[in-house]
């Protein structure tokens, strides 16, 4: 099957998730918030198990073959704070030959506080199906970040945070322009200008760190709505 082939129906299958995951957690909640408490992480599982049976019906109508149960070996979970943890979880696609396709990996976040989803799964289609190679993909953040500053968040669990400050961070990768040259440079109002720039918006130079032949520069300042686009 094309790659492009695939993508499309993973899109649509994302249409069957969207509806899915939101349906079961508002359906089973008490009883997801019950388990939690009594047995942790493994609520995650049964919902996760729960909600994936229509997006595996999905793929059965496109003929292709998905076993929807959820399988810890096939997960991974390295990402994020405890009230916001990234877990993908994939799944190997075939034909109804047998013959592989592909593999779709399950994006969760999720709290390690209460049972608590922070934003919406999403899906993704990845070409291979071998474990080291899945594995490899997950571990650059190209394949799992999303960009999108405006996707869906859910409020946070009644008491997370209570009472923290927040933060926000971002990098500049363009702060090393300004030590290029003799030392005169590095002191020239050059780079004095590049951090007033942030300065001024209330941003704080917290770190900075060689990358190759780049210089990234990290800064925060506290977390405001207004803030973000």
């Amino acid at each position: 099957m094309p790659m492009m082939e695939l993508k499309e129906i993973v899109r649509r299958a994302e249409q069957v998730l969207s509806v899915s995951w939101k349906a079961v957690y508002e359906r089973r909640i008490t009883e997801l918030e019950e388990m939690f408490k009594a047995y942790g992480d493994r609520a995650y599982g049964a919902w996760i198990q729960d909600f994936m049976s229509p997006v595996a019906a999905h793929f059965s109508q496109e003929g292709i073959t998905l076993k929807s149960g959820f399988q810890l070996k096939n997960s991974i979970e390295n990402w994020g704070p405890p009230e916001e943890r990234e877990r993908c979880i994939w799944y190997t696609l075939s034909a109804n030959d047998g013959a592989p396709i592909g593999s779709l990996m399950l994006q969760v976040y999720h709290s390690h506080r209460a049972f608590h989803i922070p934003r919406p799964p999403r899906l993704l289609e990845l070409e291979t199906v071998e474990r080291e190679e899945i594995l490899s993909l997950l571990s650059r953040a190209s394949t799992r970040v999303r960009w999108d500053r405006k996707e869906e968040r859910l409020p946070p669990a009644e008491g997370q945070w209570s009472g923290a400050v927040k933060w926000e961070y971002a990098s500049d990768v363009s702060l090393g322009d300004c030590l290029n040259g003799t030392e005169g440079d590095h002191s020239s109002w050059a780079l004095d200008e590049a951090l007033s720039h942030w300065g001024r918006y209330g941003w704080e130079l917290v770190s900075v760190v060689p990358s190759g032949a780049k210089t990234i520069a990290y800064f925060k300042r506290p977390y405001q709505d207004s803030c973000l686009p």
